[in-house]
């Protein structure tokens, strides 16, 4: 480590809870130096490099335009950001430890919402003339719908049933709008548990895996999309109400983003109902086309609540 990034390796630390998914590394821990610092060591396969360097690149181009929630990984002395060492790369950020966020609590929480608006707000100024520099190929949550069905006809029959009514809702205005919707750099996977908190402030945003570039509205619709899987009333609730009204106010989706904003909530759940598939969990699925009949049985009150 001192070869590389000058940092004198003390010990590993054991007892912290290392917030974010596991399934992204190879392996990761806490390391102390001798000044007293810790530090997140991951280890990466070698054919994740290409993808975890454009993601480096993304967090330290915000990290630089003044995105400090925005958590950069340590460049080495010859300016890398995963280095190699045998056959897997390796990085280094800053270890920020979190109080964690209460659940279901966090979402009558009119305060955590106000910070998660405020984050993304920010993170849309920091990544103005991000494009410029790093190229992401657009996302489709229409076209993701579409193959995951096509998998499930084949695959998941009786899940292919249980939710082909809510794919024909959305088929009825929603996927003809969705390709004209404002594209956007985003987050991806905005939601509170890829927060580290201190108390009801963001210290940083972790887990950008599924950054690039998305329908305006994505970030918003997820985060908004998990506060109801939480409990349906969370739609209604301080959270969701405070984190939307900033969002307005601040202008950073447009008039057409927020006419399919509840829709595109809804759509944003098949990406759910994916990874629950993905990992057989069957009350997951069960629970998750219950929240999707809620969504649209009560869209046209959510407009009201939400002032769309």
């Amino acid at each position: 480590m001192k070869a590389q990034w000058g940092i004198e390796f003390k010990r590993v630390r054991q007892g912290f809870d290392i917030q974010g998914s596991p399934e992204r590394s190879l392996s990761r821990a806490v390391i102390e130096t001798d000044d007293g610092r810790f530090f997140l060591l991951e280890k990466f396969a070698r054919q994740k490099f290409a993808v975890r360097q454009r993601i480096s690149r993304t967090i330290d181009h915000l990290n630089c335009h003044g995105l400090a929630q925005a958590l950069a990984g340590q460049k080495t002395k010859q300016g890398e950001f995963l280095p190699f060492f045998q056959e897997d790369c390796f990085q280094i950020t800053s270890f920020v430890d979190s109080t964690g966020v209460e659940r279901p609590g966090w979402i009558a929480s009119p305060e955590i919402g106000k910070n998660l608006a405020l984050f993304l707000i920010q993170m849309a100024d920091a990544s103005k003339d991000l494009l410029a520099h790093i190229s992401f190929s657009p996302f489709s949550i229409k076209r993701y719908i579409i193959k995951l069905f096509s998998d499930m006809q084949v695959h998941e029959t009786r899940m292919y049933d249980r939710y082909a009514p809510f794919l024909e809702f959305l088929e009825q205005n929603f996927m003809d709008a969705h390709d004209h919707l404002p594209l956007a750099f985003c987050h991806g996977d905005f939601h509170p548990l890829n927060v580290l908190w201190d108390q009801n402030s963001i210290q940083a945003v972790i887990d950008w895996e599924f950054t690039g570039l998305k329908p305006e509205c994505y970030d918003a619709a997820n985060l908004v999309g998990c506060a109801g899987i939480e409990n349906p009333e969370g739609l209604g609730m301080p959270m969701v109400t405070t984190f939307l009204s900033q969002i307005r106010r601040a202008g950073i989706i447009s008039p057409l983003g927020w006419q399919y904003f509840p829709e595109y909530i809804l759509a944003l759940r098949f990406a759910w109902l994916s990874e629950w598939l993905r990992k057989k969990d069957r009350e997951m699925l069960k629970l998750e086309a219950a929240y999707m009949a809620v969504l649209i049985k009560h869209m046209e009150e959510l407009r009201r609540i939400w002032e769309i």
